[in-house]
């Protein structure tokens, strides 16, 4: 037996592959099967070509002869779908490839051929709610889904569901924006929703990409590459800026002071050279304590340089730091001071014209300390997932710093920095499609087993042309904003299956056919187009007002990937349009 199983793989190894992919529309009863190979490019010459339907075995038997080969014989597997027996298959060669057309009783996504064909459902769909509901049911660790290695050091228990990024938005548009309407609702909404999301201490929050946790349920070895100093996003700003702080109080006109030295402030990065906390009034040359001495004295001034913040609260603090001494002396009570002012959350639209929030309360303000938390909390909500950044949600001043594995070195997900790649809130994004909830990974427990990078970017860009009525999309590089893909839709509800067949292959082991939910599209890679080339595609955008989306790089470049494999399922002569390519992604 052993001998008769080795020699029939032996014959299937001499005998020629086909490829073939079946292909139907959910509101179209009607089943169409592409037949290629690859190393056959004229098929219009096929002669003989005949079909037969056996649907007691699933399966389509194709016959016909090809020049200088003889007959052909092939047996397809027919998908579990409801064919109408009165209609013969239409069978044509057209190309480079053969077509068969078989017609249905009905849609392939009508509820009776589910219930004619039970077990044959197809992959559950995404959903937040039921991962949600998954997550919450006990506590869950997190692992790598590359190398199984756990990268939370204590479970997780508090799951939430993110709200929108557009929540402020929301309550301004509902309520009015100025701080004058309806009494300030507006305020009073966000305020009540910065305290029902900002007191949960050890809260983790998922949206449809990712899952957003605390910095400090890392494992320790994944954190040992981030600013173990996390402070809010300005003042870690202001600190990498500054070679030496000093802190004064101004009693003469209680403003606020900054006065920074010109090397420090080229020595921060370019995005965010421009990125000022409201505290930053004033820029200037800086004295310290010792040149005002050694001037009132006559002597010479000191070498050492220094910057002075003067805070309007009235308290006097003083703190020095050469240029050799790192050391920022009372640290805490400088930070709870900057974090008082970094929440601007009072500045009044009547006032400046530039805010639409309430003007701020001198009495008000010591609530906001103990609130910075809260404020943390809502900046990381602001901030949302690196995975997809819509042009509406991107900050110029945000960096978003890629996480890697610690073991393996894969992508994990990315946490977003404004300062030398330091935490700006705390809380790093971890992908699911890199990320598993138990053990073995992508086992029946694994909730995030089903959750691969094409499925995640179809469901948002599903949702996308939903909302915006866009069908085109141009994915740029989230730290160049260079162009990288173009994208068309062309169905949102499209089943498709792919596999091979061998010629003349009678033992019956002709496998199944499972239709799954794609989305079929059109893409054109644009990373290695010319300057000509990408300013066709900023036209082509601007024209039809494409939408635009941010990704960063290893994401770009794996999206890419996938919709080059996918290319492959369809013949040459069907695979590209308009200059672009043919393509699709599982829903």
């Amino acid at each position: 037996m052993a001998a008769a199983s080795s020699l029939a793989a032996g014959d299937r190894a001499n005998q020629r592959q086909w490829r073939y992919t079946w292909e139907t529309l959910a509101h179209l009863p009607l089943l169409r099967l592409y037949l290629f190979h690859p190393a056959l490019s004229a098929a219009a010459l096929v002669s003989g070509l005949r079909a037969d339907l056996r649907l007691d075995a699933s399966l389509l038997l194709l016959s016909f002869s090809l020049p200088g080969a003889g007959p052909v014989s092939l047996r397809v597997p027919v998908p579990r779908v409801l064919v109408d027996p009165s209609a013969p298959p239409e069978c044509r060669a057209a190309g480079d490839h053969l077509e068969v057309r078989l017609t249905l009783v009905l849609p392939v996504d009508h509820p009776v051929v589910a219930a004619a064909f039970p077990g044959a459902d197809p992959p559950a769909a995404l959903s937040l709610r039921d991962d949600l509901k998954s997550l919450s049911s006990g506590d869950v660790h997190l692992y790598c889904k590359t190398c199984s290695t756990r990268l939370t050091k204590q479970p997780l228990r508090d799951i939430v569901e993110m709200p929108s990024l557009d929540w402020e938005d929301v309550a301004d548009n509902w309520f009015g924006g100025c701080c004058t309407s309806f009494g300030g609702a507006s305020e009073k909404l966000v305020s009540q929703f910065i305290n029902a999301y900002g007191h949960l201490e050890g809260t983790t929050l998922l949206d449809a990409t990712s899952i957003i946790i605390e910095k400090d349920y890392l494992e320790i070895d994944l954190v040992s590459t981030i600013d173990n100093l996390v402070q809010s996003i300005d003042f870690v700003a202001l600190q990498e800026a500054m070679s030496n702080v000093t802190l004064e109080s101004d009693h003469t006109n209680d403003r606020v002071k900054l006065n920074t030295s010109e090397e420090a402030c080229h020595e921060k990065k370019n995005d965010t050279s421009h990125m000022q906390p409201p505290v930053l009034l004033e820029v200037g040359p800086c004295i310290n304590n010792t040149e005002r001495t050694t001037e009132n004295n006559g002597g010479t001034p000191s070498s050492d340089q220094c910057d002075t913040i003067q805070l309007n609260n009235g308290a006097d603090v003083n703190s020095e730091k050469s240029t050799s001494d790192c050391f920022v002396e009372e640290r805490e009570q400088t930070s709870q001071e900057a974090d008082l002012f970094l929440v601007d959350q009072w500045s009044c639209c009547c006032g400046s014209g530039d805010s639409r929030k309430a003007e701020c309360n001198t009495s008000e303000m010591p609530s906001t300390l103990v609130n910075r938390r809260d404020y943390k909390l809502t900046k990381s909500i602001s901030l949302g997932s690196s995975f997809i950044v819509k042009e509406s949600n991107f900050l110029k001043d945000v960096n978003w710093v890629e996480l890697l594995c610690s073991h393996c070195s894969s992508s994990l997900g990315s946490y977003p920095s404004q300062c030398s790649d330091a935490l700006s809130d705390g809380r790093v994004r971890l992908f699911k499609c890199y990320t598993s909830s138990n053990l073995p990974v992508g086992g029946p427990h694994d909730v995030f087993r089903g959750h691969t990078l094409g499925k995640l970017f179809v469901n948002l860009l599903l949702e996308i042309a939903e909302d915006e009525i866009s069908f085109r999309t141009v994915v740029r590089d989230l730290k160049t904003k260079r162009p990288m893909l173009q994208i068309v839709l062309l169905s949102s509800k499209t089943w498709l299956f792919s596999g091979y067949c061998y010629e003349n292959d009678t033992d019956g082991s002709h496998g199944t056919a499972h239709l799954q939910p794609t989305v079929k599209l059109l893409y054109s890679n644009c990373s290695n187009a010319s300057e000509a080339d990408l300013r066709t595609v900023e036209e082509w955008s601007s024209k039809y007002r494409a939408e635009q989306l941010y990704m960063m790089g290893r994401q770009i470049d794996e999206l890419t990937e996938c919709l080059s494999s996918a290319m492959d399922e369809f013949p040459f002569s069907c695979s590209s349009l308009e200059g672009m390519s043919l393509s699709c992604l599982e829903r």
